[in-house]
């Protein structure tokens, strides 16, 4: 069997190498969204949903291909990562929709939705990430004409 990701050659747990790029990755694909929704909205006369959403979308090019290849380390990239990673942003942008919602509902405390989206919203994909998104794809030998592994 072969592993997708390369192990950190550093000693100590490999998760927590991969936690602190994660958190690097993370600061720069948030500024790129911060960025280009503010360049779109000016640039471009976007509307702050329109600029949010182009942010947004370069982000998660930014994010995926920084945790592809600095996070998890991927030698060998598959369709199903790039899939697997659409599935997760969206789901995290749901979440954090809905966090804020919940929290901001008649009238509620920004505040709060924030901090719970800051705490919730990157742990959780931290570990979706590294268990699913980008885990290790085993790949077994293939068989032979006679059942039998060479």
């Amino acid at each position: 069997m072969r592993q997708a990701t390369r192990r950190d050659p550093r000693p100590g747990p490999v998760w927590l190498g991969q936690l602190g790029r994660f958190a690097i990755v993370g600061v720069a694909a948030t500024l790129t969204h911060v960025g280009v929704a503010l360049l779109t909205t000016y640039l471009f006369a976007l509307s702050p949903l329109q600029a949010n959403l182009a942010g947004f979308t370069v982000a998660v090019g930014v994010s995926f291909q920084g945790h592809l290849h600095v996070t998890f380390r991927v030698q060998d990239p598959q369709w199903r990562h790039l899939c697997r990673f659409i599935v997760l942003s969206v789901t995290s942008l749901a979440v954090s929709s809905l966090i804020t919602a919940l929290c901001t509902r008649s009238g509620g405390n920004i505040r709060l939705a924030m901090t719970l989206v800051a705490g919730v919203v990157p742990a959780s994909s931290f570990l979706v990430a590294r268990l699913w998104v980008f885990a290790g794809l085993a790949v077994a030998a293939p068989e032979s004409r006679y059942g039998v592994s060479p």
